[in-house]
């Protein structure tokens, strides 16, 4: 008897729980999802459609519903916003106990996403979306893309700010934890590129995604040739008026984004 009583007990408290979270997801669902500025809303009254309604939420945040004028609407849940036109219906005896639903049916808020990433395009932001998390929404920083910058223009172009790819991609820093804006305009930029020519086993252009020596990016462009020689390497190189420069380099000098690197023949 006592172990029955035991095992109803548990029982008891089991389907407690289950029943609490179950009412909890059940909130948390009919909360809908929160309003932002220029976002299309669809009202409808049950059993009363002639009161039935599309409207954006206004720059100030607010949406015209007939009969009840003027409400706030941003920073709603599509439950919350439910509940205050009923509200304000019964306050007013429009309706006896009125009965609202509202269905956010376009977002307002999105960001373009262009550049080196898996699927450039218009994003739409249907919650609070950070930097990292829109690029992979958007497949990704492509191979090109890493070790180069990431731009975000906000405000029609008035606040740019720049990141590096490798970091956000990592969640490190400021731009990993950005907050995208409605309108953002974020580019991802292809990474820096350098070239070497001459004596060695691979000439071409190879992509500068990380810190590179002169001796590193040779040995990458398939090191010396039988020809070529480490003592006349030269670096053509752009300054920061334009011009450019043509200046001898040895081993151990830095690589920077652009450079030629120009390995010449040894003298016998």
């Amino acid at each position: 008897m006592l172990m029955t009583m035991r095992k109803v007990r548990l029982w008891t408290l089991g389907l407690c729980v289950l029943t609490i979270g179950a009412a909890a997801a059940f909130g948390a669902r009919a909360a809908g999802r929160v309003l932002t500025i220029q976002d299309v809303v669809s009202i409808k009254v049950v059993n009363q459609p002639d009161m039935d309604t599309t409207t954006r939420v206004e720059t100030d945040g607010t949406i015209d519903f007939p009969y009840v004028g003027r409400i706030k609407a941003a920073g709603l849940s599509e439950d919350s916003l439910a509940r205050t036109i009923e509200r304000r219906l019964a306050a007013r005896q429009i309706v006896t106990d009125p009965h609202v639903l509202v269905e956010i049916s376009n977002f307002g808020t999105q960001a373009s996403v262009q550049g080196q990433v898996g699927a450039p395009g218009v994003y739409t932001l249907d919650r609070p979306t950070n930097l990292t998390q829109i690029l992979s929404r958007a497949g990704g920083v492509r191979d090109v893309g890493v070790g180069g910058t990431i731009t975000v223009r906000r405000a029609h172009g008035a606040i740019v700010k720049t990141f590096d790819s490798k970091e956000v991609q990592a969640g490190r820093g400021p731009g990993a934890t950005l907050l995208i804006a409605n309108n953002d305009e974020i580019f991802v930029d292809l990474a820096p590129f350098y070239y070497i020519y001459g004596y060695v086993g691979k000439p071409g252009e190879f992509p500068l995604t990380r810190p590179l020596t002169v001796q590193e990016a040779i040995s990458i462009g398939g090191g010396l040739s039988q020809l070529g020689t480490e003592w006349r390497i030269r670096i053509k190189r752009k300054a920061a008026d334009g011009q450019t420069i043509d200046v001898p380099a040895s081993l151990d000098d830095q690589v920077e984004g652009g450079d030629i690197i120009v390995v010449n023949e040894r003298i016998f």
